[in-house]
């Protein structure tokens, strides 16, 4: 009965730690949504078409750019010009204008990014949720903020 006891009170705190640190990683999460007047497919062109890779990379550094083809399990690279591969995904899940998910494995470390577009009307909200983040994490919302914004201005023009 006392080990049984001890190994309740064991388990009940393991579970506690689990929960915090899932909380904590859950946390450092952005999540953030912009609504756009403009169909999906005019908010899909403008994330997906190079044509808008570099307008929108800057808002992250200058000289920044996302290339990819936009297919499922291809690769998509964080470049800075001229030609420097910072990182690469591979897109994970696709649904054509309306979710998009790159993940990224750091030497162990998964971080992902989720592009989603739903529609109400002539009104389609776009979201993302991104990481998990570590020291950055608030600077990177306010990054994250800034590009959801420059979406919606490319989108609705």
């Amino acid at each position: 009965m006392k080990h049984s006891l001890v190994f309740i009170m064991i388990l009940s705190m393991v579970m506690e730690s689990c929960q915090d640190k899932s909380d904590s990683q859950e946390s450092n999460i952005v999540s953030s949504s912009i609504k756009i007047e403009a169909l999906p497919s005019e908010v899909w062109d403008v994330i997906t078409n190079k044509t808008y890779a570099k307008e929108l990379g800057n808002v992250f550094d200058k000289n920044a750019f996302v290339e990819s083809d936009w297919k499922l399990g291809s690769d998509v690279h964080f470049v800075y010009e001229p030609d420097k591969v910072v990182s690469t995904g591979t897109i994970g899940k696709l649904i054509e204008n309306e979710l998009i998910q790159v993940d990224y494995d750091f030497d162990g470390f998964e971080y992902v990014e989720r592009y989603s577009i739903e529609t109400d009307g002539p009104i389609s909200t776009l979201s993302i949720h991104a990481g998990p983040y570590t020291s950055d994490f608030e600077a990177q919302k306010v990054v994250w903020n800034n590009w959801l914004a420059k979406v919606k201005e490319l989108s609705e023009n």
